[in-house]
Protein backbone atom coordinates (compact mmCIF):
# COMPACT_ATOMS: atom_id res chain seq x y z
CA UNK A 1 0.00 0.00 0.00
CA UNK A 2 2.89 2.39 0.81
CA UNK A 3 4.40 1.44 -2.35
CA UNK A 4 1.14 2.09 -4.61
CA UNK A 5 0.74 5.82 -2.32
CA UNK A 6 4.63 6.71 -3.49
CA UNK A 7 4.10 5.51 -6.98
CA UNK A 8 0.65 7.71 -7.38
CA UNK A 9 2.36 10.87 -5.70
CA UNK A 10 5.04 10.88 -8.10
CA UNK A 11 3.01 10.52 -10.44
CA UNK A 12 0.58 13.82 -9.66
CA UNK A 13 3.94 15.65 -8.81
CA UNK A 14 5.32 14.73 -12.99
CA UNK A 15 1.79 15.69 -13.97
CA UNK A 16 2.06 19.10 -12.06
CA UNK A 17 5.69 19.75 -13.61
CA UNK A 18 4.17 19.20 -16.83
CA UNK A 19 1.53 21.52 -16.51
CA UNK A 20 3.73 23.85 -15.16
CA UNK A 21 6.26 23.58 -17.52
CA UNK A 22 3.54 24.31 -20.17
CA UNK A 23 2.67 27.34 -19.17
CA UNK A 24 5.93 28.79 -18.45
CA UNK A 25 6.47 28.32 -21.99
CA UNK A 26 3.63 31.12 -22.56
CA UNK A 27 5.23 33.72 -20.13
CA UNK A 28 8.28 32.93 -21.92
CA UNK A 29 7.44 33.75 -25.15
CA UNK A 30 5.11 36.65 -23.69
CA UNK A 31 8.06 38.49 -22.61
CA UNK A 32 7.14 38.13 -18.48
CA UNK A 33 10.81 36.29 -17.27
CA UNK A 34 10.40 37.07 -14.10
CA UNK A 35 7.30 35.19 -13.87
CA UNK A 36 9.04 32.54 -15.94
CA UNK A 37 11.60 32.29 -13.61
CA UNK A 38 9.20 31.72 -10.60
CA UNK A 39 7.63 29.17 -12.28
CA UNK A 40 10.48 27.37 -12.88
CA UNK A 41 11.64 27.79 -9.19
CA UNK A 42 8.47 25.83 -8.24
CA UNK A 43 9.01 23.07 -10.77
CA UNK A 44 12.91 22.71 -9.02
CA UNK A 45 10.53 22.20 -5.34
CA UNK A 46 8.26 20.00 -7.05
CA UNK A 47 11.31 17.98 -7.91
CA UNK A 48 13.79 18.13 -5.95
CA UNK A 49 14.14 19.88 -1.93
CA UNK A 50 17.31 20.75 -0.78
CA UNK A 51 18.48 18.80 2.68
CA UNK A 52 19.07 22.67 4.56
CA UNK A 53 15.37 23.03 4.60
CA UNK A 54 14.67 19.11 5.60
CA UNK A 55 13.18 18.32 9.21
CA UNK A 56 15.63 16.76 11.15
CA UNK A 57 13.16 15.35 13.62
CA UNK A 58 9.57 15.28 12.86
CA UNK A 59 10.18 14.18 9.06
CA UNK A 60 6.58 14.76 8.75
CA UNK A 61 6.53 18.47 8.14
CA UNK A 62 8.89 18.66 5.60
CA UNK A 63 6.11 16.71 2.97
CA UNK A 64 3.74 19.89 4.30
CA UNK A 65 6.44 22.41 3.72
CA UNK A 66 7.59 21.55 0.65
CA UNK A 67 3.88 22.24 -0.24
CA UNK A 68 3.30 25.73 1.15
CA UNK A 69 6.49 26.82 -0.76
CA UNK A 70 5.16 25.66 -3.86
CA UNK A 71 1.66 27.10 -2.96
CA UNK A 72 2.87 30.36 -2.35
CA UNK A 73 5.92 30.58 -5.44
CA UNK A 74 2.19 29.77 -7.52
CA UNK A 75 0.30 32.05 -5.77
CA UNK A 76 2.62 35.13 -6.32
CA UNK A 77 3.33 34.18 -9.57
CA UNK A 78 -0.92 34.88 -10.28
CA UNK A 79 -1.41 37.61 -8.24
CA UNK A 80 1.87 39.63 -8.67
CA UNK A 81 1.38 39.04 -12.73
CA UNK A 82 -2.47 39.12 -13.24
CA UNK A 83 -3.49 40.44 -16.27
CA UNK A 84 -5.30 44.25 -16.18
CA UNK A 85 -8.34 45.74 -17.34
CA UNK A 86 -8.51 44.74 -21.24
CA UNK A 87 -8.40 47.67 -23.13
CA UNK A 88 -8.85 46.31 -26.78
CA UNK A 89 -9.55 43.06 -28.67
CA UNK A 90 -6.38 44.06 -30.27
CA UNK A 91 -3.20 42.95 -28.96
CA UNK A 92 -1.11 46.21 -30.67
CA UNK A 93 -2.16 48.83 -33.09
CA UNK A 94 0.32 46.71 -36.03
CA UNK A 95 -1.41 43.23 -35.46
CA UNK A 96 -4.97 45.78 -36.34
CA UNK A 97 -3.67 47.27 -39.21
CA UNK A 98 -2.31 43.78 -40.30
CA UNK A 99 -5.82 42.36 -39.95
CA UNK A 100 -7.71 45.65 -41.75
CA UNK A 101 -5.25 44.92 -44.65
CA UNK A 102 -6.51 41.42 -45.33
CA UNK A 103 -9.93 42.67 -44.70
CA UNK A 104 -9.21 45.25 -47.66
CA UNK A 105 -7.85 42.30 -49.69
CA UNK A 106 -10.57 39.70 -49.37
CA UNK A 107 -13.25 42.80 -50.14
CA UNK A 108 -11.50 42.24 -53.70
CA UNK A 109 -14.29 39.42 -54.22
CA UNK A 110 -17.58 41.48 -53.29
CA UNK A 111 -19.16 43.91 -55.92
CA UNK A 112 -17.62 47.20 -56.47
CA UNK A 113 -20.58 49.56 -55.28
CA UNK A 114 -20.28 47.47 -51.89
CA UNK A 115 -21.36 50.14 -48.76
CA UNK A 116 -19.59 50.02 -45.66
CA UNK A 117 -22.20 51.00 -43.31
CA UNK A 118 -21.32 52.14 -39.57
CA UNK A 119 -24.57 52.13 -37.21
CA UNK A 120 -24.29 52.87 -33.81
CA UNK A 121 -25.26 51.04 -30.83
CA UNK A 122 -25.10 50.35 -26.98
CA UNK A 123 -21.91 48.46 -27.48
CA UNK A 124 -19.88 50.65 -29.97
CA UNK A 125 -20.24 50.97 -33.56
CA UNK A 126 -21.03 48.32 -36.02
CA UNK A 127 -19.79 47.72 -39.20
CA UNK A 128 -22.04 46.54 -42.04
CA UNK A 129 -21.45 45.80 -45.53
CA UNK A 130 -23.99 45.86 -48.00
CA UNK A 131 -24.86 45.37 -51.68
CA UNK A 132 -27.23 44.61 -54.13
CA UNK A 133 -30.51 47.05 -55.53
CA UNK A 134 -31.34 48.74 -52.70
CA UNK A 135 -34.96 48.24 -54.45
CA UNK A 136 -34.69 44.55 -53.23
CA UNK A 137 -36.07 43.16 -50.33
CA UNK A 138 -33.33 42.49 -47.16
CA UNK A 139 -31.22 39.71 -46.49
CA UNK A 140 -28.94 39.29 -43.58
CA UNK A 141 -25.71 37.19 -42.83
CA UNK A 142 -24.44 36.78 -39.88
CA UNK A 143 -20.85 34.97 -40.16
CA UNK A 144 -19.41 32.59 -38.77
CA UNK A 145 -16.76 33.64 -35.07
CA UNK A 146 -13.32 35.25 -36.17
CA UNK A 147 -14.75 34.91 -40.20
CA UNK A 148 -15.68 38.56 -40.72
CA UNK A 149 -18.62 39.73 -43.26
CA UNK A 150 -16.29 39.28 -46.05
CA UNK A 151 -16.20 35.61 -45.81
CA UNK A 152 -19.84 35.41 -47.20
CA UNK A 153 -18.25 36.55 -50.84
CA UNK A 154 -18.77 32.84 -52.66
CA UNK A 155 -21.78 32.94 -51.45
CA UNK A 156 -23.29 36.43 -52.96
CA UNK A 157 -23.84 35.64 -56.96
CA UNK A 158 -27.07 34.06 -56.98
CA UNK A 159 -28.25 35.91 -54.17
CA UNK A 160 -27.43 39.70 -55.72
CA UNK A 161 -30.42 39.72 -58.20
CA UNK A 162 -32.77 39.39 -55.86
CA UNK A 163 -31.67 40.56 -52.57
CA UNK A 164 -30.43 43.67 -50.76
CA UNK A 165 -27.98 41.77 -48.78
CA UNK A 166 -26.55 43.48 -45.23
CA UNK A 167 -23.00 41.51 -44.18
CA UNK A 168 -22.95 42.37 -40.15
CA UNK A 169 -19.53 42.23 -39.14
CA UNK A 170 -20.29 40.69 -35.41
CA UNK A 171 -18.72 43.11 -32.77
CA UNK A 172 -16.13 42.05 -30.25
CA UNK A 173 -14.54 40.19 -33.15
CA UNK A 174 -11.92 41.49 -35.11
CA UNK A 175 -13.07 43.02 -37.97
CA UNK A 176 -14.20 46.57 -38.84
CA UNK A 177 -16.89 46.47 -35.78
CA UNK A 178 -15.83 48.37 -32.66
CA UNK A 179 -16.51 48.01 -28.87
CA UNK A 180 -16.33 50.73 -27.34
CA UNK A 181 -15.67 49.38 -24.03
CA UNK A 182 -13.18 45.87 -24.35
CA UNK A 183 -14.76 44.07 -21.26
CA UNK A 184 -18.08 44.77 -21.87
CA UNK A 185 -20.28 42.89 -24.54
CA UNK A 186 -23.17 41.10 -25.07
CA UNK A 187 -23.25 38.02 -22.65
CA UNK A 188 -26.66 36.13 -22.59
CA UNK A 189 -29.04 35.17 -25.82
CA UNK A 190 -31.58 38.13 -25.31
CA UNK A 191 -28.78 40.80 -25.13
CA UNK A 192 -27.78 40.00 -28.50
CA UNK A 193 -30.86 39.36 -29.57
CA UNK A 194 -31.72 42.78 -28.63
CA UNK A 195 -28.56 43.95 -29.99
CA UNK A 196 -29.16 42.64 -33.83
CA UNK A 197 -32.82 43.10 -33.61
CA UNK A 198 -31.65 46.65 -33.13
CA UNK A 199 -29.06 46.83 -35.87
CA UNK A 200 -32.07 45.49 -38.48
CA UNK A 201 -34.17 48.08 -37.40
CA UNK A 202 -31.73 51.11 -37.97
CA UNK A 203 -30.57 49.59 -41.43
CA UNK A 204 -34.54 49.95 -41.87
CA UNK A 205 -35.19 46.17 -42.38
CA UNK A 206 -38.46 44.69 -41.02
CA UNK A 207 -38.76 41.24 -42.09
CA UNK A 208 -35.75 39.34 -43.79
CA UNK A 209 -34.34 35.87 -44.65
CA UNK A 210 -31.72 35.33 -42.10
CA UNK A 211 -28.26 33.36 -42.58
CA UNK A 212 -26.01 32.46 -39.84
CA UNK A 213 -22.69 30.34 -39.95
CA UNK A 214 -21.17 29.04 -36.71
CA UNK A 215 -21.35 31.17 -34.47
CA UNK A 216 -23.62 33.54 -36.33
CA UNK A 217 -25.50 30.87 -36.41
CA UNK A 218 -25.92 31.12 -32.62
CA UNK A 219 -26.75 34.27 -33.26
CA UNK A 220 -29.09 33.94 -35.89
CA UNK A 221 -31.61 30.84 -33.59
CA UNK A 222 -31.86 33.87 -30.65
CA UNK A 223 -32.60 36.69 -32.89
CA UNK A 224 -35.25 34.59 -34.44
CA UNK A 225 -36.83 33.29 -31.01
CA UNK A 226 -36.84 36.70 -29.38
CA UNK A 227 -38.03 38.35 -32.17
CA UNK A 228 -39.52 35.49 -34.50
CA UNK A 229 -41.14 38.51 -36.88
CA UNK A 230 -38.14 39.84 -38.19
CA UNK A 231 -37.12 36.21 -39.60
CA UNK A 232 -38.95 35.08 -42.33
CA UNK A 233 -36.80 32.02 -42.79
CA UNK A 234 -33.50 30.92 -41.26
CA UNK A 235 -30.78 29.05 -42.74
CA UNK A 236 -28.14 28.02 -40.85
CA UNK A 237 -24.84 26.50 -41.46
CA UNK A 238 -22.80 24.20 -39.46
CA UNK A 239 -23.89 26.68 -36.47
CA UNK A 240 -23.35 26.87 -33.18
CA UNK A 241 -26.87 26.36 -30.46
CA UNK A 242 -27.37 22.88 -31.29
CA UNK A 243 -24.63 21.29 -29.60
CA UNK A 244 -22.30 22.45 -26.63
CA UNK A 245 -19.31 23.71 -27.50
CA UNK A 246 -16.56 21.02 -27.47
CA UNK A 247 -14.09 21.50 -24.65
CA UNK A 248 -11.64 20.20 -27.93
CA UNK A 249 -12.72 23.69 -29.33
CA UNK A 250 -11.86 25.83 -26.27
CA UNK A 251 -8.68 24.29 -25.58
CA UNK A 252 -7.48 24.66 -29.22
CA UNK A 253 -8.35 27.74 -29.33
CA UNK A 254 -6.69 28.37 -26.21
CA UNK A 255 -3.03 27.09 -27.31
CA UNK A 256 -3.25 29.52 -30.25
CA UNK A 257 -3.53 32.29 -27.81
CA UNK A 258 -1.26 31.18 -25.14
CA UNK A 259 1.95 30.05 -27.55
CA UNK A 260 2.31 32.32 -30.53
CA UNK A 261 4.17 30.04 -32.27
CA UNK A 262 4.07 29.84 -36.17
CA UNK A 263 3.58 26.28 -36.22
CA UNK A 264 1.27 26.01 -33.45
CA UNK A 265 -1.31 28.26 -35.66
CA UNK A 266 -0.88 27.03 -38.86
CA UNK A 267 -2.12 23.56 -36.76
CA UNK A 268 -5.20 25.35 -35.30
CA UNK A 269 -5.51 27.08 -39.27
CA UNK A 270 -6.01 23.65 -40.21
CA UNK A 271 -7.98 21.88 -37.59
CA UNK A 272 -10.50 25.21 -37.90
CA UNK A 273 -10.59 25.36 -41.16
CA UNK A 274 -10.86 21.81 -42.38
CA UNK A 275 -9.29 20.19 -45.59
CA UNK A 276 -10.47 21.71 -48.26
CA UNK A 277 -7.52 23.52 -50.42
CA UNK A 278 -9.52 26.67 -51.36
CA UNK A 279 -11.30 27.19 -47.91
CA UNK A 280 -7.68 27.04 -46.61
CA UNK A 281 -6.40 29.09 -49.16
CA UNK A 282 -8.95 32.08 -48.59
CA UNK A 283 -9.13 32.10 -45.14
CA UNK A 284 -5.19 31.20 -44.37
CA UNK A 285 -3.94 34.85 -43.97
CA UNK A 286 -7.10 35.67 -42.30
CA UNK A 287 -7.07 33.20 -39.73
CA UNK A 288 -3.47 33.80 -38.84
CA UNK A 289 -3.76 37.47 -38.35
CA UNK A 290 -7.01 36.62 -36.28
CA UNK A 291 -5.10 34.18 -34.23
CA UNK A 292 -2.06 36.01 -33.69
CA UNK A 293 -3.41 39.46 -32.85
CA UNK A 294 -6.61 39.32 -31.20
CA UNK A 295 -8.27 38.45 -27.94
CA UNK A 296 -12.04 38.75 -28.68
CA UNK A 297 -14.87 39.91 -26.15
CA UNK A 298 -17.92 37.29 -27.46
CA UNK A 299 -20.10 35.46 -25.21
CA UNK A 300 -19.43 31.67 -25.14
CA UNK A 301 -22.37 30.13 -27.57
CA UNK A 302 -25.10 27.90 -25.42
CA UNK A 303 -27.59 25.29 -27.18
CA UNK A 304 -31.12 26.61 -27.43
CA UNK A 305 -33.56 24.63 -25.44
CA UNK A 306 -35.99 21.91 -26.88
CA UNK A 307 -38.55 25.07 -25.90
CA UNK A 308 -36.79 27.63 -27.90
CA UNK A 309 -36.89 25.95 -30.61
CA UNK A 310 -40.26 24.16 -30.86
CA UNK A 311 -41.37 27.88 -30.34
CA UNK A 312 -39.81 29.00 -33.92
CA UNK A 313 -41.89 28.07 -36.50
CA UNK A 314 -40.18 29.71 -39.66
CA UNK A 315 -38.82 27.73 -42.23
CA UNK A 316 -34.88 26.53 -41.12
CA UNK A 317 -32.35 25.29 -43.61
CA UNK A 318 -29.74 23.21 -42.01
CA UNK A 319 -25.71 22.98 -42.98
CA UNK A 320 -23.69 19.92 -41.45
CA UNK A 321 -20.86 18.62 -42.22
CA UNK A 322 -19.63 15.38 -40.94
CA UNK A 323 -16.12 16.43 -40.90
CA UNK A 324 -17.19 19.73 -38.27
CA UNK A 325 -15.00 19.11 -35.24
CA UNK A 326 -16.84 22.19 -33.70
CA UNK A 327 -20.22 21.29 -34.20
CA UNK A 328 -19.29 17.58 -33.91
CA UNK A 329 -21.06 14.79 -34.56
CA UNK A 330 -23.34 15.46 -36.94
CA UNK A 331 -26.03 12.67 -36.59
CA UNK A 332 -26.27 14.28 -33.08
CA UNK A 333 -26.57 17.35 -33.97
CA UNK A 334 -29.27 16.94 -37.01
CA UNK A 335 -30.80 15.07 -34.05
CA UNK A 336 -31.19 18.08 -32.06
CA UNK A 337 -32.50 20.31 -34.67
CA UNK A 338 -35.27 18.22 -35.69
CA UNK A 339 -37.15 19.74 -32.54
CA UNK A 340 -37.22 22.96 -35.09
CA UNK A 341 -41.01 22.22 -36.37
CA UNK A 342 -40.32 23.55 -40.03
CA UNK A 343 -36.58 22.12 -41.25
CA UNK A 344 -34.87 20.59 -43.44
CA UNK A 345 -31.67 19.33 -42.99
CA UNK A 346 -28.91 18.79 -45.50
CA UNK A 347 -25.60 17.06 -44.43
CA UNK A 348 -22.59 16.68 -46.81
CA UNK A 349 -19.16 15.56 -46.72
CA UNK A 350 -17.47 19.01 -45.20
CA UNK A 351 -15.31 20.66 -42.67
CA UNK A 352 -17.15 23.27 -40.51
CA UNK A 353 -16.76 25.86 -42.98
CA UNK A 354 -19.45 24.09 -44.99
CA UNK A 355 -20.98 27.54 -46.56
CA UNK A 356 -17.49 27.89 -48.63
CA UNK A 357 -16.24 24.25 -49.07
CA UNK A 358 -19.42 23.21 -50.84
CA UNK A 359 -20.37 26.34 -52.59
CA UNK A 360 -21.70 25.44 -55.64
CA UNK A 361 -24.03 22.82 -53.76
CA UNK A 362 -25.17 25.04 -50.70
CA UNK A 363 -26.07 28.02 -53.19
CA UNK A 364 -28.05 25.73 -55.33
CA UNK A 365 -30.06 24.17 -52.25
CA UNK A 366 -30.20 28.07 -50.96
CA UNK A 367 -31.99 29.13 -53.24
CA UNK A 368 -34.19 26.30 -53.62
CA UNK A 369 -35.15 26.47 -49.89
CA UNK A 370 -35.78 30.61 -50.69
CA UNK A 371 -38.05 30.44 -53.64
CA UNK A 372 -39.92 27.09 -52.13
CA UNK A 373 -40.70 29.35 -48.84
CA UNK A 374 -41.40 32.82 -50.92
CA UNK A 375 -38.62 34.37 -49.39
CA UNK A 376 -37.69 36.38 -52.51
CA UNK A 377 -40.70 37.99 -52.69
CA UNK A 378 -40.69 41.15 -50.63
CA UNK A 379 -42.11 40.88 -47.09
CA UNK A 380 -44.66 42.83 -45.85
CA UNK A 381 -44.40 45.21 -43.15
CA UNK A 382 -44.97 44.20 -39.88
CA UNK A 383 -44.57 45.17 -36.24
CA UNK A 384 -42.07 43.11 -34.44
CA UNK A 385 -43.75 42.18 -30.80
CA UNK A 386 -40.18 40.70 -28.70
CA UNK A 387 -41.09 38.01 -26.38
Amino acid sequence: MKKTFKVIGWVLRIVLIVLILIFSVATFMGGSYLQTALLWLAVIFVFWWPKFLTFRKGKGWTPVLRVVVVLILLATNFTLFAPGPKTSIYLSNAHEERLMKVYDARMAQWPADTESIFLDTDWGKVHVLSCGDSTNPPLVMIHAASMAAHSWADNLAPLLPFFRIYAIDNIGEGNRSQLQDAEKFPVDGRAIADLYAGILSQLGVERAPVLGASNGGYIAQTLAYHYPKKVKCLALFGPMGLTPLTSGSVMMLSIATMYPFQFVRDWVTKWALGADPYTRRVFRDWFDAILKGTMPSVAMPKPMTIEQKKAMNMPVLLFLGIRDPIVGDAAVAAETARQYPNIEIIILDSGHIVAVEHRDKVNAKLMEFLRGHDCLSAPPPLEESPK
